[in-house]
């Protein structure tokens, strides 16, 4: 199965996103899509190199560059661990903040705010995505064994987005990116 089409929706999901954060931060619609540092993050992480052919994203490192972060989850666990509850969550959000929060020297470091706000604004746009772009919602607890609900998988992954937006926006705050 092709992820162009869902990739693609993955993308125009996550410019949305860093659209009305640069609208919301300087009234500029393109003031955080003009960085690189948080250009790239962003991409990787909401829908990743997602027009790179299938016959070529299945070999070495790759098919890591092909899935988004959070849809690794199948590369590392197997198809039927897709949407996993700790992938598919503000895990790496959280982790990024609670690194910042152990060692405040790394918020020095030139070019961490934006890598980390682009790593949260495509979490975050990538679980809204799959919340509401997507047919069928299964969060996976435990392959094969158990899974949410529906309307409980569609309620986790929003509040996996918002938690990611809010992270993100904290930082960006904190760090002067712009908020």
């Amino acid at each position: 199965m092709s992820y162009l089409f869902s990739g693609l929706w993955h993308f125009a999901a996550a410019m949305a996103f860093a659209v009305a954060f640069g609208v919301f931060a300087r009234a500029d619609p393109t003031f955080y899509l003009l960085q690189i540092a948080f250009l790239i993050p962003l991409v990787l992480s909401s829908s990743a190199l997602f027009f790179v052919p299938e016959r070529y994203a299945k070999k070495g490192a790759l098919k890591f560059l092909h899935y988004p972060l959070p849809d690794w989850d199948v590369l590392l666990l197997g198809p039927a661990s897709h949407r996993n509850w700790l992938t598919h969550s503000a895990f790496v959000p959280l982790s990024l903040l609670g690194a910042v929060w152990k060692w405040p020297h790394l918020a020095h470091i030139p070019y961490f705010g934006p890598v980390v706000l682009g790593f949260c604004l495509g979490t975050g746009s990538h679980l809204f995505w799959d919340c509401v772009g997507s047919q069928r919602h299964k969060i996976v607890v435990v392959p094969y064994w158990f899974a949410l609900r529906e309307g409980p998988s569609r309620l986790y992954l929003l509040a996996g987005a918002v938690a990611s937006l809010c992270v993100g926006g904290a930082f960006a705050s904190v760090q002067n990116l712009g908020l």
